[in-house]
């Protein structure tokens, strides 16, 4: 939701805003996105932390020109904050489907199997 926030207020407009289908968010300014935003906001140290993040949340990268970076998701829309649940939900499902393969993974090797 923190994104989601952000990208609603139009104060932040010239350094993140809405795509023009209102499902993503393209940041206009990097660096001042990084020195306003990605450590008071988001709980990173470093942009690539962040990337990360929307990564792990199923957000994609969109190309653009030279300068400003694109990510959407389908679950991303502009007006219709409920559906950021389910893009949580997504990310939790996949998060806990890895941990479980790496468990059944390490309990084989423990029972040399």
């Amino acid at each position: 939701m923190r994104i989601y926030t952000l990208v609603e207020n139009p104060a932040s407009d010239p350094i993140i805003s809405w795509g023009k289908d209102n499902n993503s968010f393209v940041i206009w300014n990097l660096e001042e996105f990084i020195r306003r935003y990605i450590v008071h906001k988001f709980d990173c140290n470093r942009f690539s932390q962040f990337h990360a993040d929307l990564r792990h949340y199923g957000f994609r990268r969109i190309k653009k020109g030279s300068g400003e970076l694109e990510y959407g998701h389908e679950d991303f829309v502009r007006g219709q904050p409920e559906r950021m649940k389910t893009l949580t939900l997504k990310a939790w499902r996949k998060s806990r489907a890895k941990f479980e393969v790496k468990e059944a993974a390490e309990e084989m090797r423990r029972l040399q199997i």
